[in-house]
């Protein structure tokens, strides 16, 4: 008996492998053996398929906060986002008293041609009820494919007998950008760097006419495509001059403009903040090292890492980090994180800081390429002029009052007693609405029954905020998301209002 043990252990190592490390392709065979023993003599038939994800998550939380596994619901809206259009009717809504309420109709879309109006109610969609049911369950209501065709039962202010709408759902671009004019300043906002963003942004330059310089507002631009990245620099700098630098694993490669860039004259100032990221600092880098633009405002996110969309056969994905991207100079925009621990890195508030109150290590110094001036790696883009958050914060009262979009409810009650028939009448333009609406008394009662305050109840600063608050979402209703932006950024947005003074000053 003691020599079959001794023959069995001798039989055991022998088969064991020479190293004590597993490989790469033994431990994903492991892996896969798990699941073909839960699957064959689990005490109960148990789903994989919710194991598989869990461990998939599990395996990307272990690398960098910006890799993560996706649904297949949010690899397609990640995939709407970044191609700028996606198949539907076109509308902007939200839910008030049960119903689904538009908000406005994209130009060109099935709703606009249908005869949508702002502040429609949808109670219904193909004969189905919506009262009551959430956005999500809604919006799965309205998905569809293109062509297929979708029926709409709307009540329409006063009237409460619903009317039947029936349209064809079509593919409905999503824009990213908003130009308006300052006086002789052109003002864009860009709210995320999709596939056409670059020809999207010069259609809308050229309407503008004649601008002696340009602002690109960046705030809150959480990214896209590196290659709208490129294109977008491209156009205000000269042949040869480095875009980006991606560095990989296996390579480093180098992206620069192939040509003198139509705007490479046009002055320019770059507006960011703390949730200006990705792509968009791509951008502001560029502009930076070039002494292209002077940048403004706060300082951005530090998204260094280039991220790719890799889809399965059941429509769900990851979204792994291939590279890291380095500015012109060669300095790295990725601010510091520890593998595993992203939670830390994501409520990290140093980005916040007044720039003469960070840490600087010399070694993460560098010079700008044209000017030699001192810009500095590893936290984002700091900017060249700091504009330290607005004035006064607002009261709780007030804060709830936009968070719980109580504000946004009493428009729509203000709507339906008939009062916006002849705003348009009276002023066809936003700029005209800008300069001569004012916020009706009746408004702020209903405003007072939902929000819980008046107009006497709160200060002038929250006074003037919520007057600027409600004149951008009537004026979106009215002219679209352009007037939102315009009404907000001349009368309220001091961050935007010293760009707008830069800008002129550098005419």
């Amino acid at each position: 008996m003691k020599r079959f043990i001794i023959s069995l252990v001798a039989l055991v190592v022998c088969c064991l492998p020479i190293s004590a490390q597993p490989s790469k392709r033994q431990l994903m065979k492991k892996l896969n053996y798990v699941y073909n023993l839960i699957d064959d003599h689990y005490v109960e038939d148990m789903p994989l398929e919710p194991m598989v994800e869990e461990a998939i998550r599990a395996t990307l939380h272990t690398l960098d906060p910006h890799s993560r596994y996706l649904t297949k619901e949010e690899m397609e809206a990640s995939n709407r986002h970044l191609k700028g259009k996606f198949a539907g009717i076109g509308i902007s809504n939200f839910i008030h008293n049960d119903t689904l309420v538009v908000r406005t109709t994209f130009d060109g879309s099935p709703a606009q041609r249908a005869g949508i109006l702002p502040n429609d109610r949808i109670i219904a969609i193909d004969g189905k009820s919506i009262i009551g049911h959430s956005q999500d369950s809604i919006a799965m209501l309205m998905a569809g494919d293109v062509g297929n065709p979708i029926a709409l039962s709307i009540v329409r202010g006063s009237k409460r007998k619903p009317i039947t709408i029936e349209l064809r759902r079509d593919n409905i671009r999503i824009g990213s950008v908003n130009a308006f004019r300052i006086d002789s300043v052109g003002y864009v906002t860009i709210s995320s760097f999709t596939k056409n963003l670059a020809s999207e942004f010069y259609q809308a330059y050229t309407n503008l006419g004649q601008v002696k310089s340009l602002v690109l507002d960046l705030r809150n631009n959480g990214g896209g495509y590196l290659t709208a990245a490129i294109d977008l620099s491209s156009l205000f700098l000269t042949t040869g001059d480095v875009v980006v630098i991606t560095e990989s694993r296996r390579r480093t490669n180098t992206y620069s403009a192939k040509r003198d860039g139509i705007l490479k004259d046009m002055p320019l100032v770059v507006v960011i903040n703390e949730n200006t990221a990705s792509a968009s600092e791509i951008f502001a880098g560029a502009m930076q090292d070039h002494d292209r633009a002077i940048i403004v405002g706060r300082t951005s996110y530090g998204k260094g890492l280039v991220q790719k969309n890799i889809e399965y056969k059941d429509g769900s994905g990851l979204r792994i980090t291939t590279a890291r991207y380095k500015t012109p100079s060669g300095r790295p925009i990725q601010r510091p994180y520890i593998k595993g621990e992203s939670e830390a890195y994501l409520a990290d508030s140093t980005r916040y800081i007044h720039p003469d109150s960070i840490y600087r290590d010399t070694a993460l110094m560098f010079k700008t390429l044209k000017l030699g001036r001192e810009v500095y790696a590893g936290g984002g883009i700091t900017p060249d002029v700091y504009i330290a958050p607005e004035g006064s914060s607002l009261s709780d009262v007030v804060g709830r009052s936009i968070d719980s979009s109580a504000v946004e409810h009493s428009i729509v009650d203000f709507w339906d007693m008939g009062t916006m028939d002849s705003v348009r009448m009276l002023y066809p333009t936003k700029y005209e609405f800008c300069d001569g609406y004012t916020v009706a008394p009746a408004l702020w009662q209903i405003i007072g029954k939902r929000a819980g305050y008046t107009y006497d109840d709160i200060a002038d600063h929250e006074r003037r905020f919520v007057e600027t608050y409600i004149l951008s979402s009537i004026a979106e209703r009215l002219y679209g998301t352009e007037a939102r932006d315009y009404i907000y950024i001349s009368m309220f947005d001091y961050m935007a209002e010293q760009a707008i003074a830069i800008a002129k000053s550098k005419q």
